[in-house]
């Protein structure tokens, strides 16, 4: 964890910083950092330059190997360092050089400024709080109350927003004033005056085009051969290392890629289930057989998902929508003496077209189109008595409204009679969707970074590990979004190219179509282990607590769950159970 300020009013000062400290001060200004051992500070041989590094300088060698030809003697083998060092040399041109994933705070004393950035990506959160002459910024929330001057206030809409989508979308927090830092963008502070702003990093390393062939062979050779580079990058030889293997095609492309590329056997694991609807293990363990890794299994039953039901709060400064992360934290605990780094793909769906719910997008919008005119008032009259997501998904004004009403938890009425409001923030990327690459733009740029890498960072972190998506290197980013949409679902096949690049090196009878992500049994464990907490903090007693939801309309959607559990019932109790937990730490 990394926390710090400048504060132009000198009420904040050593005392208010956590564990191991950097502290100035004078006239105009005082400026601290916190750090724990992993995001341990450098400060550069001439004392005007100290950075604060929360991930990974991926092409620190290369960058290394350039500087050293330049002069530049190194004291350490840290990332850190050679930001310094790359800073030094071309300024805010760093950002044309490095490939990595990052949040990292610069002091720099020669311009009397510091700089603040977070990757393009997204992968590692950071978060701020500003006034005119007070900043603070902190890798995780909870840092952040130890400024005596920032007052916890709840974000009714960002209440909302989380109830729509699951995660909290846009820049929100669920705190008012505290904001996700936005990811790449570099904020610049004068620290005499207490002036700052936002400036793009415009330039994605690697973002130069290339041709694009239109022979399907060549496509898939030249996805292949970026895929290995990103694989290869984020994986360090002489850093213990594993894969987290299922037996769908993302983790299995992984595995495959890197076993070639290694001369001893790869580390990879897997999540079983004892509920034998929900285990994939024995899948994944074939592909492991298959590719001659060193494969071992975990078995995550119901005792160990209610043991990390209740440390969640403690772990996620926020409600976590997403029930996944049971089995991810699971997966972390029991690796922490295993590996130091884990490879993952969270990336994988969105960069290669794998939800289904795009395709239910394209024909939903097909569809209230393809209607005749003479049959549409009696098309109208039917869908009143659909079910009220399939109504407010088909009658959707666009493409983007009709993914988002597919894949939303509750539906604007449900919300309106929750919080008796539904101000959610509206998630866009820009006007006019129309196609699949529209859809996968748009995860890419809110789903991905703010749930699925942000629950990856947390839980891995948590115990130690660091989590490194494989795909998400900018070259490969880039020349997929220049390939039509047929080339990510073809033939009613969805993640066209990665399939053909994985059935290289594991025959297609041995993957699983129906891969589950490791999907817990969410409905029943509701009604068993998980009921003693449903029952308690969906009471009325817990509810009157904070009296930010409609207790009449909880206790209906408890009922609903209890008469009819399926899914959709289910993360509604979830999303209800995670934000009343969450209350009782941080509310």
């Amino acid at each position: 964890m990394m926390t710090g300020f400048v504060d132009n009013t000198h009420t904040v000062n050593e005392t208010n910083l956590l564990n191991g400290t950097i502290f100035e001060q004078n006239e105009s200004y005082t400026i601290g950092f916190s750090y724990q051992q992993h995001t341990l500070p450098v400060t550069s041989a001439c004392k005007l330059y100290t950075v604060t590094l929360n991930g990974s300088i991926y092409n620190d060698a290369a960058l290394r190997e350039t500087l050293i030809k330049y002069g530049v003697t190194f004291k350490t083998l840290t990332g850190a360092e050679v930001l310094i060092e790359c800073y030094k040399k071309w300024g805010q041109s760093i950002f044309e050089k490095i490939d990595g994933s990052y949040s990292f705070v610069l002091h720099d004393r020669k311009l009397n400024q510091l700089l603040i950035a977070r990757d393009t990506i997204g992968t590692k959160p950071l978060f701020y709080y500003k006034t005119r002459k007070f900043y603070a910024f902190a890798s995780e929330i909870k840092a952040l109350w130890a400024y005596p001057n920032i007052v916890k206030k709840i974000n009714r809409q960002a209440i909302s927003t989380y109830f729509k989508y699951g995660y909290f979308a846009g820049n929100d927090t669920i705190y008012q004033e505290i904001y996700q830092f936005k990811k790449g963008t570099i904020t610049v502070i004068d620290l005499h005056s207490g002036n700052n702003y936002d400036a793009p990093i415009l330039f994605m390393h690697g973002k130069n085009s290339e041709p694009v062939p239109a022979n399907e062979e060549q496509i898939i050779d030249r996805v292949e051969e970026l895929l290995t580079e990103s694989i290869l990058n984020r994986n360090t030889e002489n850093i213990s290392s594993g894969v987290l293997l299922s037996s769908g095609y993302d983790s299995a492309t992984l595995a495959s890629i890197l076993q070639k590329n290694q001369s001893k056997r790869i580390k990879t694991f897997t999540i079983g289930f004892e509920n034998k609807n929900f285990d994939e293990a024995p899948k994944a363990k074939k592909i492991a057989e298959h590719l001659r890794t060193n494969h071992t299994e975990f078995y995550f039953n119901e005792k160990h998902a209610t043991t990390i039901l209740e440390s969640l709060p403690k772990i996620f400064d926020e409600p976590i929508g997403d029930n996944s992360v049971l089995p991810s934290l699971f997966i972390a605990e029991n690796l922490q003496q295993e590996v130091k780094i884990l490879l993952g793909t969270e990336g994988g769906d969105v960069l290669f077209g794998g939800y289904k719910a795009y395709t239910k997008a394209l024909k939903l919008e097909a569809l209230r189109h393809s209607v005749p005119y003479y049959l549409r008032p009696t098309f109208n009259f039917l869908l009143n008595y659909a079910p009220s997501k399939t109504k407010e998904a088909i009658n959707a004004d666009n493409l983007l409204g009709k993914y988002q009403s597919i894949n939303t938890c509750f539906t604007d009425q449900e919300i309106e009679r929750l919080l008796n409001h539904s101000n959610y923030y509206k998630v866009r990327v820009k006007k006019g969707e129309k196609t699949l690459k529209d859809l996968m733009d748009y995860d890419f740029e809110n789903y991905l970074p703010n749930n699925l890498l942000y629950k990856g960072y947390k839980s891995l972190r948590y115990f130690g590990i660091d989590h490194r998506d494989a795909f998400l290197k900018a070259d490969l980013i880039n020349y997929l979004a220049q390939l039509d949409a047929n080339w990510f679902i073809k033939k009613k096949e969805y993640k066209y190219l990665l399939r053909k690049i994985t059935h290289k090196y594991v025959p297609a009878a041995l993957m699983d179509d129906a891969k589950r992500d490791f999907t817990i049994p969410l409905p029943l464990w509701l009604k068993t282990c998980f009921k003693p907490y449903v029952e308690t903090y969906l009471s009325v007693e817990q509810l009157n607590k904070h009296q930010l939801l409609n207790i009449d309309e909880v206790l209906r959607i408890k009922a609903r769950f209890y008469a009819n559990s399926n899914i959709n019932n289910a993360k509604k109790i979830w999303l209800l159970l995670q934000f009343q937990l969450w209350y009782e730490q941080w509310g």
